[in-house]
């Protein structure tokens, strides 16, 4: 997007570097000029400032990391956006009003229409929050935060509001400033089904903000206590709001992180409260949604002195899988990861409530590596008395192990293991470096071409090679292969797994993997990555293995159908009859065009 070079140099004019530095970095004057710890290396941890400011120049240099620019160059480094992005950013805080190229009239109507949104989410806040404070019908909200021990602070920091009962009141309040039945249709706060049906009813509201403090989306809790509903509402995604990259709290957690704090990934709003407000002020959490590769890579990008992601989920079952997803994601991307558990209670809002927020501190305060938390996780799951449990132990491992950029950790924590397993250490590295070789010299003594030697079904054998090659499964999925075609649990299991990783754009080995319950299934398919068989299989053979599936599937239907009207016979409506007859003709038509597609291959 094209602007005014009197819109760059108005800005310049109103901005100093120092002005625009000290959002990332406390500055101090030293021989007549500005110095900060850098913001771009050690996390702003140095000793001594390295980066020097020249407000006459509006440039800055770090004699440390050699990082250099203006104030767009350092705005779009520290907050990740593009330069269109940084001089709105800062023509915004400068109040200088920006003149704009022409673009194109598509490219100035999204424009608008997300600066409208913006312009709207940000006024509802307001309202959300004037009627938590004022309003007579926020009474229960209001004792509800109190319980919660949510100070006045707190809550007036994350701009919490309050959305009372009503189906339709939104509708007509919106339309009565002004807002058109079109855009209110695209702004996340309606039904898709009822148009001027609120989403957001009776509900303690949670603004949802981007790293500039725009209000982007809004999550609800329920207040009403039916049950009838779901706990939590959040706005679906619009033209400024994508879920999966954002964070609530990230604006609040801005300023700890950048500082060098380690973002706190937590799993909800009031455990991100809960920390802030017992001065943790780096915590953040998803949306909703799992952590996802997205948010992991954005912290990675916004944050260059993030190396290291603290995690802060549940302690239930479901905490621990979100735990051990999350280890091996930010270990494909080269992020290291401190793990904190809570003992005392199952969240962080829980042990609040209960002991304060000294409580909270103090247990926050203990922490694992993720490797401590793997292994400890690891041997609650395997039995490492055994033989097969110790393999199953280093084979859950070795993902973790293997994103490891460091020779010298790999081998401490080998070291560690077999320490623990009571075995050779040399063994272990051996097994995983050598792992596919072994691996593929038994196949090919096994004869590699009859996989059904290892006992697995043509089903499972094409399951598993979707496992290994995840790029097919959007194609064979729209040729026709579903999950009620298949009789297998285990193929059913890798089924699923395949469509989560296909909607949570899960490429990595390791972190599929976590995507599977049963320790039985997901040794098989980590078998199957190093295997060769599973390399080599053929397109065309999986081809023919889709159409066995389905040709079996359509004789189970087939067989069901002729059960029941042999078992129902006359008894039968005579629509219900002729709905089973044709049913049977469909997949009578339906095995025939199988049986003799698989005549021709």
């Amino acid at each position: 997007m094209a602007f005014s070079d009197n819109n760059i140099e108005e800005i310049k004019r109103r901005l100093t570097i120092t002005d625009v530095m000290r959002d990332y970095a406390y500055t101090e004057v030293r021989g007549g000029n500005s110095w900060v710890k850098c913001p771009f290396h050690g996390g702003g941890m140095e000793r001594t400032p390295s980066c020097k400011l020249d407000d006459a120049r509006g440039t800055f240099y770090c004699f440390g990391c050699h990082e250099t620019g203006d104030i767009f160059t350092l705005v779009m480094k520290k907050e990740g956006i593009d330069f269109s992005t940084a001089v709105e950013m800062l023509a915004k805080r400068s109040g200088v009003e920006l003149i704009r190229g022409k673009g194109s009239e598509e490219e100035k109507k999204k424009r608008d229409e997300r600066e409208a949104l913006y312009d709207l989410n940000s006024r509802l806040a307001k309202t959300f929050r004037y009627i938590l404070l004022e309003n007579s019908q926020a009474e229960g909200a209001r004792e509800y935060l109190k319980r919660r021990n949510v100070k006045s602070e707190i809550s007036e920091s994350f701009l919490l509001g309050y959305a009372p009962k009503g189906a339709r009141w939104l509708y007509g309040f919106l339309l009565g400033k002004g807002y058109t039945k079109e855009f209110l249709s695209k702004s996340g706060l309606f039904s898709q089904n009822y148009p001027d049906f609120s989403l957001f009813q009776d509900r303690l509201m949670f603004p949802i903000r981007d790293r500039q403090g725009r209000v982007i989306g809004f999550s609800g809790r329920d207040l009403s206590g039916s049950g009838k509903v779901g706990k939590y509402v959040n706005s679906p995604e619009t033209l400024v709001y994508q879920k999966k990259e954002s964070f609530f709290g990230i604006y609040e957690a801005k300023k700890s992180i950048a500082s060098g704090e380690s973002p706190i990934i937590c799993e909800g709003n009031f455990d991100v409260i809960a920390l802030h407000q017992a001065g943790i002020k780096s915590a953040i959490a998803s949306l909703g949604t799992a952590f996802t590769i997205e948010q992991a890579s954005n912290l990675k990008r916004w944050f260059r002195s993030a190396e290291r992601i603290s995690l802060f989920f549940d302690s239930d079952e479901a905490g621990r899988r979100e735990t051990e997803k999350a280890i091996h994601m930010l270990g494909s991307i080269g992020l290291d990861c401190t793990i904190h558990s809570l003992n005392s209670a199952k969240d962080a809002s829980e042990l609040i409530e209960k002991g304060g927020e000294e409580a909270l501190r103090d247990e926050f305060s203990k922490s694992e590596s993720a490797f401590e938390y793997l292994v400890n996780l690891y041997k609650r799951r395997y039995d490492i008395k055994t033989a097969k449990g110790r393999s199953s132990f280093v084979n859950s491992l070795s993902g973790f192990l293997g994103n490891l950029d460091s020779h010298v950790e790999r081998d401490s924590y080998i070291f560690q293991i077999a320490t623990l397993l009571s075995v050779d250490a040399s063994a272990i590295s051996e097994d995983l470096r050598l792992a596919k070789e072994r691996k593929r010299e038994r196949v090919e003594e096994e004869e590699y071409a009859h996989p059904e030697k290892h006992g697995a079904s043509l089903e499972l054998q094409a399951l598993l090679f979707l496992a290994c090659h995840r790029d097919l499964f959007p194609i064979y999925r729209g040729k026709g292969l579903s999950f009620s075609d298949l009789s297998e649990k285990e193929s059913q299991e890798i089924y699923m797994a395949l469509e989560n990783a296909l909607r949570g754009g899960i490429g990595d080995d390791s972190l599929f993997l976590t995507l599977i319950e049963d320790p039985e299934t997901r040794g098989d398919v980590a078998a199957a990555f190093a295997l060769d068989e599973y390399q080599r299989m053929e397109v065309q053979a999986l081809d023919e293995a889709l159409d066995r599936i389905r040709l079996k599937a359509a004789e189970r239907r087939r067989s069901v159908l002729i059960d029941q009207i042999k078992l129902y016979g006359n008894s039968l409506e005579e629509e219900t009859a002729r709905d089973l007859f044709e049913r049977k003709m469909d997949l009578d038509r339906e095995i025939e065009m199988l049986k003799g597609a698989l005549r021709k291959e």
